[in-house]
């Protein structure tokens, strides 16, 4: 069977982005302080620079990869991914970061995450540890093979089993998605069409039957590899100080 020419529904819902949009919960601190004296209103302002970090990773242990909106490119993806194509590798190595989108805003000296991006011309997109640490800033003009370079690094300083190879053997797998794709969508056509012309006690139709249910198990199996490949097993983070619980900390001062 020659290969389908471009990807079929498995394989584009795999490769799709999946960002998370993190908001900072202003903090009452009167409320939080419980005093009993005059009315206090929070009033936002810019998170100390790690507590920012712990905001944005929330519960999440993988590293980051957080990009940042500009009125150019605000609501697309044009800082990370290439018009011209070529994304897939990139869109497969996302799958062990923790991806965070923030606003055009957050740049404005009073965003709460406006510290994360302290430099005079802050980057569109960079990686780092889950709590801020080892930090890459990334151009914008950037190769996929200088981009995928950066993430390859990221994964082997955070992950326990290297990560070359796995999303080698996941294009693989990719591939077999839109081969079986095409034979399902094929296959489910000629059932419903030998169910019209010769009803349904045709032999002919038992046999296609039994062929669509091989695809949809070799459909499953690669599900299956594919979920055991994704796990390539974080190495221990450290673990977050207590003190930064407090509605003071969360409130950046």
């Amino acid at each position: 069977m020659a290969l389908p020419t471009e990807h079929g529904k498995t394989a584009k819902t795999m490769l799709k982005m999946k960002w998370n949009y993190p908001v900072h919960q202003l903090v009452d601190l009167a409320a939080a302080a419980k005093s009993s004296g005059t009315v206090s209103k929070a009033v936002r302002s810019a998170l100390d620079k790690q507590v920012a970090f712990y905001e944005v990773a929330g519960e999440d242990r993988r590293p980051l990869l957080v990009l940042r909106e500009c009125r150019l490119c605000n609501g697309t993806d044009d800082a990370l991914l290439s018009r011209a194509g070529g994304n897939e590798r990139i869109l497969i190595m996302t799958r062990w970061f923790n991806c965070v989108k923030l606003p055009i805003e957050v740049v404005e000296d009073d965003h709460p995450f406006a510290k994360l991006f302290p430099e005079k011309h802050p980057p569109h997109l960079f990686l780092a540890r889950w709590d801020g640490s080892n930090p890459r800033a990334l151009r914008g003009d950037m190769s996929r093979t200088e981009l995928s370079g950066h993430m390859y690094a990221m994964l082997k300083s955070e992950y326990k089993k290297p990560a070359e190879r796995v999303v080698k053997d996941i294009e693989k797998i990719i591939s077999q998605y839109d081969v079986l794709d095409e034979k399902i969508a094929r296959l489910e056509i000629a059932v419903d069409a030998e169910i019209e012309k010769n009803g349904p006690e045709s032999r002919k139709l038992k046999k296609l039957i039994a062929q669509l249910k091989d695809a949809e198990k070799d459909m499953a199996a690669n599900k299956k590899m594919e979920a055991k490949l994704s796990v390539l097993g974080l190495k221990k983070p450290d673990e977050k100080p207590k003190d930064l619980d407090s509605p003071v900390a969360k409130a950046g001062l």
